[in-house]
């Protein structure tokens, strides 16, 4: 297959190019400006807040948005309106369900404010036949918001979790499992049907600090870091979601698709893993 990449030179995308390529299918990359894609000769100029540079044409056979949302709603309803031309396989996020303990894949949606319109954005992939794949919180690579716990760690001198009054738990997936995920919907996805990218359901940000905290090199004790706090540096919308807790399976996933991941744990990553000399 031909495969188009949207994100290709993501943190997601460029691992999706990576898989695509290792399972024999042809890649082609859309980026903005002069913007190399290892291992793909066929990169095309294109901006998603400009959906006319977008354009699928008849050589593709599938299409992945790995890219982040413009945070213009309309903007992005109509770049998805040109790109289910195609079959079409969205990396959308667990954030679209909120704070939830137990999700699956029927579960609906209660969006946080940062990805407020991301369900019309699912509902639009859907309804078009294409799929949707929500992952959790991405590690590996050392990347990420683990990364961003590491270097808080660092400055600190000590573990830190964003927190509302209460010890969040998160729903995580290694970059390498999630990218043989997209590859196998790409090949197999059904059409309109919803995908989760998780491999750990639950995981407590105490424990997740504390991990950081290790891999830093620094007093692996842990302070709970006030969301009204963090929001002044990183923002409300992100902060909120760094509080959020969740718990989110993928059963249902991994039955339809055969996807058995393998990589590390988000505590064996962080203290022996990828984020080792990342700082």
């Amino acid at each position: 297959m031909k495969v188009l990449v949207l994100g290709a030179t993501g943190y997601i995308g460029g691992a999706v190019v990576e898989k695509l390529r290792e399972h024999g299918h042809d890649v082609a990359a859309v980026v903005r400006g002069e913007k190399v894609v290892p291992g793909v000769t066929d990169v095309r100029q294109g901006d998603l807040s400009d959906p006319a540079t977008i354009e699928v044409t008849s050589d593709i056979d599938a299409v992945v948005h790995a890219a982040q949302l413009t945070g213009d709603e309309a903007v992005d309803l109509e770049a998805i309106g040109k790109l289910t031309v195609k079959p079409l396989v969205y990396v959308s996020g667990v954030w679209v369900l909120g704070p939830v303990d137990g999700g699956h894949e029927e579960s609906p949606t209660d969006p946080i404010a940062l990805v407020g319109y991301r369900p019309k954005v699912e509902r639009l992939v859907v309804d078009a036949g294409g799929t949707v794949v929500r992952p959790g919180v991405v590690h590996g690579r050392g990347s990420g918001i683990a990364a961003l716990l590491r270097s808080q760690a660092a400055e600190r001198g000590q573990g830190v979790y964003v927190s509302d009054g209460t010890v969040p738990t998160w729903s995580f997936v290694h970059i390498d499992d999630l990218a043989e995920l997209i590859v196998a919907v790409v090949e197999k996805g059904e059409k309109g049907a919803v995908y989760h990218g998780i491999t750990e359901e639950g995981v407590p940000l105490n424990e997740v600090a504390k991990a950081a905290a290790r891999s830093a090199g620094v007093d692996p004790s842990v302070n709970a870091w006030p969301v009204e706090e963090a929001a002044e540096l990183l923002g409300r919308p992100f902060a909120d979601a760094l509080a959020l807790s969740q718990r989110v399976g993928s059963e249902r996933t991994r039955a339809a698709l055969g996807w058995n991941p393998s990589r590390p744990g988000i505590l064996a990553d962080l203290v022996e893993g990828s984020y080792l000399g990342s700082l």
